[in-house]
């Protein structure tokens, strides 16, 4: 969280906005945004969406959480593997 505070407030400044401004825009108040800023974990992940979309990285957002990769249960890593039955024995000819 830090390093994400850390690029929140370089773009804010790199953009020119105060920290009352980004208030505002986000409606949060001061204490809540410095938070953001500081890579308090504590602040709400709500906040830091809005920050984000503020500066137009919502499509960033998708990007936090990979792509679903498919299901695998734990039964089915425990059940035994199924054998297939082998061919019957072909006859000889010859009588036992």
């Amino acid at each position: 969280m830090i390093r994400l505070g850390e690029r929140v407030r370089s773009e804010r400044l790199r953009r020119n906005l105060s920290q009352e401004h980004m208030c505002k825009v986000m409606g949060i108040t001061i204490p809540t945004y410095r938070k953001i800023e500081s890579g308090d974990g504590t602040v709400e992940f709500r906040y830091v969406a809005r920050c984000l979309g503020v500066f137009g990285y919502t499509d960033a957002l998708g990007e936090l959480i990979p792509e679903a990769q498919p299901e695998v249960r734990l039964k089915d890593l425990l059940a035994p593997q199924r054998k297939h039955a082998s061919h019957p024995r072909k006859s000889d000819g010859k009588a036992s």
